[in-house]
């Protein structure tokens, strides 16, 4: 089956993998994807999501020097090929004029025979960029190319922590956005505000959810904070003071505290009787976090899966 159709099935789990591809002087992309292979034998996942990190002069100096790192669409093929599951390619769509974005985007599609994109934007409205915005995008993509023998299922990104967000996926979706991915959490609050007001506004508008997965990585260092706060991740002041302190390393009580949000999501969709599909989307940040990701991965897995077979408001 698919990505594209266990995501439309809501009672169905849905697990994904987020990884940057490699520093280029880490070897050859090929090298590096068995090495994933390998590695990710040790859990099941549904998909290999696959960022790409703009430096965007707002968010100010990069924490951690940025590497040149191989093409995501070469390195997705890749995947495709040696792990044997479909990669999903994210490709911020702002910094090219439209005509050169719809070329790589179609060519992604044709060539690289990748079928999964989620379409980003800028990171600042303010910002006055070269390209066409998501909900742009997301419409060409639906009436440009799907409808001349295109085959490409789009997602976006949520942001539970932006105003208003529940409007914005109802916009996304509108325009052909079929899942979101959500930034990693570090508390529960913002994103079950977001989840229930969108289940609010589907209910108006009588259109069902997009399915949301849910993103988690562990930190092992200040420096990770550092880097997911310069990537607009919000993480409450008394949760970063547990992440720092004793006993136990900061990778275990990042487990801790990924382990108690999931769990705070779960159980509000299931007292609150939301029809929202949600899926999880684990990432390792940065390449030494690999093992622990996937020990993260594993548990996070273990307590989805164990809340599909459970809830009854999906089927």
């Amino acid at each position: 089956m698919r990505i594209r159709d266990k995501i439309k099935k809501p009672q169905r789990p849905v697990v994904a993998y987020e990884i940057l591809p490699p520093r280029e002087k880490d070897g050859t992309l090929n090298s590096y994807a068995e090495t994933i292979s390998s590695l990710l034998s040790q859990t099941h996942i549904d998909a290999i999501n696959i960022p790409e990190v703009h430096d965007e002069i707002g968010r100010g100096d990069r924490p951690v020097t940025n590497q040149k790192r191989g093409e995501p669409r070469e390195f997705g093929m890749l995947l495709q090929d040696i792990v044997g599951i479909e990669a999903i390619i994210n490709r911020v769509v702002v910094h090219e004029p439209y005509e050169e974005q719809m070329r790589w985007i179609e060519e992604t599609n044709t060539t690289y025979e990748i079928e999964n994109m989620i379409i980003v934007g800028g990171e600042s409205s303010k910002v006055d960029y070269p390209g066409s915005t998501v909900n742009e995008m997301l419409q060409s993509i639906a009436k440009r190319s799907n409808s001349n023998g295109g085959d490409i299922f789009c997602g976006g990104i949520a942001i539970p922590s932006r105003k208003d967000e529940s409007k914005n996926l109802i916009r996304k979706s509108e325009h052909g956005s079929e899942f979101f991915t959500t930034q990693v959490l570090y508390d529960a609050e913002n994103i079950n505000k977001m989840i229930n007001n969108y289940q609010s506004r589907c209910n108006e508008l009588d259109t069902f959810p997009r399915r949301i997965l849910l993103s988690f990585a562990p930190v092992s260092s200040q420096k990770n904070i550092e880097f997911l706060k310069w990537l607009g991740v919000e993480i409450p002041d008394d949760t970063e003071r547990y992440l720092k302190g004793r006993p136990g390393s900061m990778t275990e009580r990042s487990l801790d505290v990924a382990v108690e949000v999931l769990n705070e999501i779960l159980d509000f969709i299931t007292v609150n009787n939301l029809k929202v599909p949600v899926g999880l989307n684990v990432e390792h940040i940065m390449s030494y976090n690999f093992q622990s990701s996937v020990e993260m991965l594993q548990e996070l897995a273990r307590i989805y899966r164990e809340f599909c077979i459970k809830t009854q408001q999906y089927s």
